[in-house]
């Protein structure tokens, strides 16, 4: 999802009164009295950044932070993989083609296996666009 869907996602949370797109990374109360915030929620692990052992400290600090829990049994990285894996095999072909979606499907991409050496040349360009070898 791009920044923009994720930002529409969130916005159709019945628990959101409203989406600030251009948050700060680390939150302080400046940010919190701007926009009139009562409670920042996320995980609770902590989240470092320069200068910073977690980004939400002071917001935990306060009594504003609200830790979210985990779905057990569901995994965002699994459910990414299944969608990957199910593209690369072209299980979403057909459909994209009756949506009118046809280029968005994976025959003709860098992940057509029936192109020589489609696979690796994506493979190659995935890990020179992050240290990781992950594509973000």
């Amino acid at each position: 999802m791009t920044h923009a869907e994720r930002c529409e996602a969130v916005r159709h949370c019945r628990w959101v009164d409203e989406v600030v797109p251009d948050a700060p990374w680390v939150i302080d109360q400046v940010f919190l009295d701007k926009y009139h915030i009562d409670y920042v929620a996320h995980d609770a692990d902590p989240y470092g950044s320069a200068g910073h052992d977690d980004v939400y400290a002071f917001c935990k600090i306060q009594g504003k932070f609200l830790p979210t829990r985990r779905t057990p049994g569901i995994s965002t990285s699994d459910l990414l993989a299944r969608l990957v894996s199910g593209y690369r095999h072209r299980v979403f072909d057909k459909k994209l083609a009756k949506m009118g979606r046809g280029e968005l499907m994976a025959e003709g991409s860098d992940w057509d296996e029936s192109r020589a050496g489609s696979r690796e040349e994506s493979r190659v360009q995935s890990r020179a666009e992050s240290p990781d070898g992950v594509a973000h």
